[in-house]
């Protein structure tokens, strides 16, 4: 897991031959003025998911992990806390990993809890736990998705 500034991603661009597109998609555009839905970078190796979630708490969002993909989630609309678990400390699974929406969600609460403000972005990487968009008004978000 990564937690950082925006203006500092361009630190990162080793994460993946990817990073270079990502950066000039942050760069380029306004993200506040998104359209909510999927915009596709280069193919289904590179894609920017734009939410708009409705307020929830901890106890309502279930831990997650993936198996293909790297995310890279930004607040946009209003600062956000996240859960975070590490890999070895993930309990047994809650439901069978999706591997079309790959997807694996585990039950219980994280042992981490970040805020994460607007202007900030964390990456998580295959197999991290972690419980997004815990908000108390809801947000505008972006969660990016790179294949490994």
């Amino acid at each position: 897991m990564i937690l950082d500034t925006l203006d500092r991603l361009k630190a990162y661009a080793s994460i993946s031959p990817l990073m270079e597109k990502v950066i000039a998609f942050i760069e380029g555009n306004d993200l506040g003025s998104l359209e909510p839905g999927k915009i596709v970078l280069d193919g289904e190796d590179l894609f920017v998911n734009v939410n708009v979630q409705e307020a929830q708490t901890r106890a309502e969002v279930p831990i997650e992990a993936h198996v293909k993909y790297i995310d890279i989630q930004i607040p946009v609309s209003a600062d956000e806390e996240m859960g975070y678990v590490a890999e070895s400390m993930l309990p047994a699974p809650s439901q069978q990993y999706s591997p079309e929406k790959d997807v694996v969600f585990y039950p219980g609460l994280c042992d981490t809890y970040l805020n994460v403000r607007k202007g900030m972005f964390v990456v998580f990487f295959p197999g991290e736990g972690h419980a997004p968009a815990i908000t108390e008004n809801g947000i505008r978000k972006l969660v990016i998705k790179i294949r490994l």
